[in-house]
């Protein structure tokens, strides 16, 4: 008898338990930090909180006049005002800053449409988890004859940017962990396994990027995306963090 099938199968548990990468680098440090060049860099601008896409805006909003004068007149304004002036005219009562993802221009354009479709989808369910672990979704509007989600701008730093690299795999295990969980909670898988849709604000784990989604999977499939999500997220953090610190970004703790 083959002894490869004298073996006893593997229970649920140990068959998706999460393995973390061992085998180091030569030279690969067990802890980083940021490099003393990186804390001396005049600070130009922050830290990036967002991959560069033609389809994401980063947008400063002027406050708005009308909004402004009916705080002015009611400080604050009654409770009945409040709540007219939000449904009707939702635009005076946005934060500041805010994020324009419009829907992609791509050659497919069916495929864009139902991508789109799917974040909308995503962000309506989830909505208990936005400014949580997902952003805030204010709504839908058109830009340059587009649809476009008004989403909550971020503080943070990405896990592509060095500041976002410090790390251990086991901290970075522990912190997207309950993001992904919290997410299947309400029957939602994301299915993007890329570090720029990750972002660290006030030392939790918050997600982005909802348009590769899957929704109402099984208990068994979506324990087998935890385990591989975050198996491949921390390869690749692993190599982000040789690559920061060849730039001379990250360096041994």
């Amino acid at each position: 008898m083959d002894a490869a099938n004298t073996q006893p199968p593997l229970r649920p548990a140990a068959k998706y338990e999460i393995r973390l990468p061992k085998r180091k680098r030569p030279g690969e440090p067990d802890h980083y930090r940021l490099s003393a060049a990186r804390l001396a860099a005049p600070p130009t601008k922050p830290p990036p909180t967002r991959p560069v896409h033609p389809h994401l805006l980063n947008l400063h909003l002027r406050p708005c006049r009308v909004a402004g004068f009916l705080s002015h007149c009611f400080n604050p304004p009654p409770a009945f005002i409040q709540s007219w002036a939000r449904r009707i005219f939702p635009e005076w009562f946005l934060p500041d800053h805010i994020v324009l993802k419009s829907q992609k221009q791509g050659v497919d354009e069916l495929e864009e449409k139902g991508l789109f479709d799917t974040e909308v989808k995503a962000y309506s369910r989830l909505k208990p988890l936005q400014g949580v672990v997902i952003p805030k979704f204010y709504g839908l509007c058109y830009h340059g004859g587009a649809r476009a989600l008004i989403l909550e701008h971020l503080p943070g730093v990405s896990l592509l940017s060095p500041e976002g690299s410090t790390l251990t795999l086991e901290e970075l295990s522990a912190l997207l962990q309950p993001a992904y969980r919290a997410l299947q909670a309400f029957g939602v898988q994301h299915d993007d396994p890329h570090m720029g849709n990750f972002q660290l604000v006030d030392g939790r784990m918050m997600v982005l990027d909802l348009e590769r989604v899957a929704f109402d999977l099984s208990e068994d499939d979506m324990a087998h995306f935890l385990k591989t999500s975050v198996e491949e997220l921390a390869d690749r953090y692993r190599s982000m963090q040789a690559y920061h610190r060849r730039h001379g970004s990250l360096e041994a703790a």
